[in-house]
């Protein structure tokens, strides 16, 4: 139903523009060239064909009318330039033209439809009393002058269901302070936004500024964050918008807009050669890390994506995603555990990759502190599948996805991840061609498991945050930016290294807790719980950044690992042997050997 009416409304529409334009040019010839009296059916006719046909190439007609602004002015008055100019030639050749026809045409029906669209504003804000748009509307006030708040304002005008009452502009160019813009006052810069929320009583601050520098959204945070109950939010980038209205669709600033991290620049040159019309197998498919990671894939085009995960729900669900964004995209979901080296066998040798990103790993620390054989039997014996599979069908590359928790490791599951970079390692050395290396990243932000999405649910059910110690820190980068880093480091990689990506900063995660709860309003607190068994109070670099080697990417560097002469493959049958009989005694003894950097920790 609600298709059929947008066909009627757009009928409608069109039929109104082809009238306005048939009408002008019969009007204009009629009264105002006697030369062309006896043919005026004809050169409106003309005219109103050709604008049909134009408007029909340029879709113009699904263009609504009661957001019109700037940009649809410019294409109105472009629209009809191309419709009359050739009306005017296709005239010529009839015998009839006349340049004062097309002008005053084109000016009277150009005229026309802005008036049309007019009426349409107008009328769509008459629908709304003066009483029905204050009511229950938060006092606002929009940081960014520019088109995006323009766009609110005509928004806050236009729409009966719009939430917000903008008071007034905050800019961050002087030209534009003290002026009126769209009948809103911009009151100054950023110094001066704690004022201007006390003078205009403000409750929401909307950031207007799509691209802004997380370092900005952070400042602008800090400025108002001891101010009580002002929610700051921001507006989506246009590509982003689901429709034109902008009602739903104004964002709460999240913990990741504070992270203030620099921008990700990649070289999209290097990455397009390394996936376009390639077979690309990710494993851990239905994970953070591997579901974005098929997300970026499929960007590039390649021949064919198989995403593969033991996890059946978010699995499929990432595929309705990325076959709902990339309709064209060859993707194959695969059900499969990556200690089944059978089925794994099966795969490689029915698809053929040419390239494995492997994120399938077990990857929480208290969990791995007390289930160790399985870390063993997932991380260590689940990469050593999949590298021989790799090396066995002539992949072209394999990448790993490491931890900072492999550094000097305290815990298990770290000292697992080590080992899966050792077994990478192994195999490069042995390898018929295949290209073997690893990339190590600390904390991703939003990632399952990680301390924002326990701290979100926490607030969400009204309690305490929980945080191991106060002094407590770590590194963090966000999701689409790790995926993006290890795509490229596996483009340049040769083979055998293990590539570090530039986590930044360490961030408090007490600081963290406390901008999740302003960002969020809530009445909870923190509580110190202690730290657990096998946890860093602070994490290590990722590398040395005397001996590190930079590669072209300024946040991807390589760094060597001296392995301590060890030789991985000699204690594969004594880790297989105790994940039969699970001694954790045993296996932390073993794990020692093969990790020599293994130190555990206990913490009373």
């Amino acid at each position: 139903m609600d298709k059929a009416f947008r066909n009627k409304r757009n009928f409608v529409k069109i039929f109104l523009d082809i009238f306005s334009i048939f009408f002008s040019s019969l009007l204009i010839t009629y009264i105002m060239f006697e030369e062309f009296r006896d043919q005026p059916i004809k050169i409106a006719f003309l005219y109103a064909f050709s604008y049909a046909v134009f408007d029909l190439l340029k879709n113009e007609v699904g263009t609504s009318w009661q957001y019109t602004d700037s940009r649809d002015v410019l294409e109105i008055i472009k629209l009809n330039l191309y419709s009359t100019i050739s009306a005017f030639a296709l005239g010529k050749l009839l015998e009839f033209h006349s340049w004062r026809i097309l002008a005053l045409v084109f000016s009277f029906s150009t005229a026309s439809m802005l008036l049309l669209r007019m009426i349409f504003r107008l009328q769509r804000q008459g629908n709304i009393s003066p009483k029905e748009r204050r009511k229950n509307r938060e006092n606002t006030l929009v940081y960014g002058a520019g088109e995006a708040g323009n766009t609110l304002i005509r928004e806050c005008r236009a729409n009966r269901n719009f939430e917000y009452k903008i008071r007034a502009f905050i800019d961050d160019d002087p030209k534009k302070y003290r002026t009126i813009i769209n009948g809103i006052r911009v009151y100054g810069g950023l110094d001066t936004i704690e004022e201007a929320i006390e003078e205009y009583d403000i409750t929401t601050v909307i950031i207007a500024i799509p691209s802004l520098d997380n370092k900005i959204i952070n400042d602008i945070f800090k400025k108002i964050e001891k101010i009580p109950n002002i929610k700051i939010k921001k507006l989506p980038f246009v590509s982003n918008l689901i429709d034109n209205s902008l009602t739903n669709q104004i964002k709460d600033v999240s913990i990741e807009d504070l992270l203030g991290r620099d921008q990700v620049e990649i070289n999209d040159g290097s990455i397009k050669d390394l996936i376009h019309n390639k077979v690309v197998f990710v494993t851990g498919g239905a994970g953070s890390i591997g579901s974005e990671l098929a997300r970026q894939i499929a960007k590039y085009e390649p021949q064919k994506l198989v995403t593969i995960d033991v996890n059946e729900n978010d699995i499929y669900f990432l595929e309705l995603e990325l076959k709902r964004k990339y309709p064209n995209l060859d993707l194959v979901s695969e059900i499969c555990n990556i200690r089944e080296k059978e089925k794994l066998e099966f795969l490689f040798n029915k698809y053929r990759p040419n390239i494995v990103f492997h994120a399938a790993a077990h990857k929480h620390v208290p969990l791995m502190e007390h289930n160790p054989e399985e870390a063993i039997k997932n991380n260590i014996f689940g990469t050593r599948n999949v590298a021989e599979c790799a090396n066995k069908f002539g992949v072209d590359r394999m990448v790993l996805i490491s931890t900072d928790k492999a550094v000097n490791p305290t815990n298990l599951m770290g000292a697992s991840k080590r080992a899966c970079e050792l077994v990478i390692e192994h195999m490069n050395e042995v390898s018929k061609g295949t290209k073997f290396m690893a990339v190590r990243f600390g904390n991703v932000l939003g990632s399952n498991g990680s301390v924002i999405p326990i701290f979100r649910k926490l607030i969400k059910e009204g309690k305490n945050l929980t945080l191991t110690h106060k002094d407590i820190t770590r590194y963090f980068m966000t999701i689409p930016e790790a995926a993006q880093l290890v795509i490229e480091a596996g483009s340049i990689g040769n083979g055998g290294e293990i590539f570090i990506l530039d986590m930044g900063k360490p961030i408090k995660i007490y600081d963290l807790a406390k901008n999740m709860i302003r960002l969020s309003n809530a009445k909870v607190g923190i509580d110190i719980v202690g730290l657990r068994p096998g946890e860093k109070l602070y994490e290590e670099l990722l590398y040395d950044t005397n001996n590190a080697i930079k590669t072209a990417n300024k946040k991807i560097f390589i760094t060597k690992i001296d392995k301590g002469n060890i030789e991985i493959d000699k204690y594969f049958d004594e880790l297989r042997e105790c994940t039969h009989n699970p001694d954790i005694t045993k296996i932390k003894e073993i794990m020692k050997k093969v990790v020599v950097s293994y130190k555990e920790v206990k913490y009373e």
